[in-house]
């Protein structure tokens, strides 16, 4: 998963010792991005599909179009 770190983040594992600095895209495993998302410290950097969210554009409705 890629993450942009939005704040300092140091993460302590099995690896070993991660540190990570605002403005930094990473991508790191599931268990790693869990810990950096518990914190606060990144938001994720690819957008995820949204069943939603329509994939055409909006119709204008006639009075849209008479103004």
């Amino acid at each position: 998963m890629k993450l942009l770190i939005t704040r300092p983040v140091v993460i302590t594992g099995a690896g070993g010792v991660r540190s990570f600095a605002p403005g930094l895209t990473v991508e790191v495993d599931a268990a790693t991005a869990e810990q950096i998302l518990a914190q606060q410290a990144g938001i994720a950097a690819e957008p995820t599909t949204n069943a939603d969210t329509p994939t055409t554009p909006r119709r204008r409705k006639s009075a849209d179009a008479e103004t």
